[in-house]
């Protein structure tokens, strides 16, 4: 008796589980349903440029969001364009400004020495995430990548992973991978020797806690600006 109790209490609360996370689902969807109502209407500003654009669901309602970049209007003497993103909602016919933000792209042309290609964007949204990679030529040999995660959570955009590779052709190639939600970081260091016959040495890995205040916020991070210090040695790395 004392048996069968206990599995139909057990079922019980399995049901009041789904139930729960159920209510919660349909709260977080009407939320966003009622926020999209409210939010401002999407027009190109007069002189802006469209760069690139991505499609995806960034908030898990089964509706794809648009995610448009674009250059500033005015450009300062002697550099380039100014770039701002847009995550933009579709909201019956018309797009509707979810978010803006002038910070974690670079100018069209602040990317070292690449001549008159410019930046090296790519955009793209994966997973409910909005992935941006830019590129920065120190010389023709040695690039910089970085790679950063921007996830819609708590009710604003956090940067939630980050990925910076530096690169020097036919020498080193060090990758510095850093987990805002764990506060994990991990460094592979490799290297790429181009002479014929040489053998190549095994990359080597280092992990480590990083004591991160707060996970970064998506306003006012500037790529590239973050600065870690490695634990038991006088070395840096950017994010």
């Amino acid at each position: 008796m004392r048996c069968s109790l206990r599995k139909s209490e057990g079922r019980n609360a399995n049901k009041t589980v789904k139930k729960m996370k159920i209510l919660t689902l349909l709260i977080v969807f009407f939320s966003l349903k009622v926020a999209a109502q409210t939010l401002p209407d999407f027009a190109v500003p007069a002189g802006y440029k469209k760069v690139l654009e991505a499609k995806g669901d960034l908030d898990r309602d089964g509706v794809e969001e648009l995610v448009v970049v674009y250059n500033d209007s005015k450009k300062p003497s002697g550099v380039g364009f100014k770039r701002h993103l847009y995550i933009l909602k579709k909201v019956k016919n018309s797009l509707k400004i979810w978010k803006t933000n002038s910070t974690i792209l670079w100018g069209s042309q602040d990317c070292g020495f690449c001549a008159d290609a410019g930046v090296n964007l790519s955009v793209k949204i994966k997973n409910y995430t909005i992935i941006t990679e830019q590129t920065f030529w120190h010389n023709s040999r040695h690039t910089s990548i970085f790679r950063n995660v921007f996830r819609y959570q708590n009710n604003d955009w956090f940067l939630i992973g980050s990925t910076y590779n530096d690169r020097y052709n036919c020498g080193y190639d060090y990758t510095y991978d850093i987990n805002f939600s764990t506060k994990q970081v991990h460094i592979t260091y490799d290297g790429e020797d181009c002479d014929e016959g040489s053998s190549q040495p095994p990359a080597q890995q280092k992990n480590f806690k990083y004591p991160f205040k707060a996970i970064p916020k998506m306003d006012g991070f500037s790529t590239g600006k973050g600065e870690i210090k490695i634990p038991g040695s006088d070395k840096y790395f950017y994010y």
